[in-house]
């Protein structure tokens, strides 16, 4: 867990945050809800793992959205991200 984090994991994983909390749940009632252990759910919030397509499939069920726009916000974030990274006006900048 010590490596660096990819980019894309911790974009991924700031939406299903994002989502979640947008919902009013907790992690333990989205782990319940998705199927998956808390712990698993912690570390994909953390973009510490590359999550599986099965794992993502459920969570979004879970957060009543489709892949899609989970995959979009992610998408959102990750290119705020690199455009901050690039010295434009990111989501920190504004």
């Amino acid at each position: 867990m010590g490596e660096p984090r990819e980019p894309e994991n911790v974009a991924l994983g700031r939406a299903v945050r994002s989502l979640r909390k947008e919902a009013g749940l907790t992690q333990e009632e989205l782990a319940e809800r998705a199927q998956i252990r808390v712990e698993k759910l912690r570390h994909i919030e953390a973009g510490a793992i590359d999550a599986q397509w099965g794992t993502l499939r459920h969570l979004a069920y879970a957060l009543e959205t489709d892949l899609a726009d989970l995959f979009r916000l992610a998408e959102f974030d990750y290119t705020e991200d690199q455009q901050q990274d690039q010295g434009g006006h990111g989501r920190n900048e504004q």
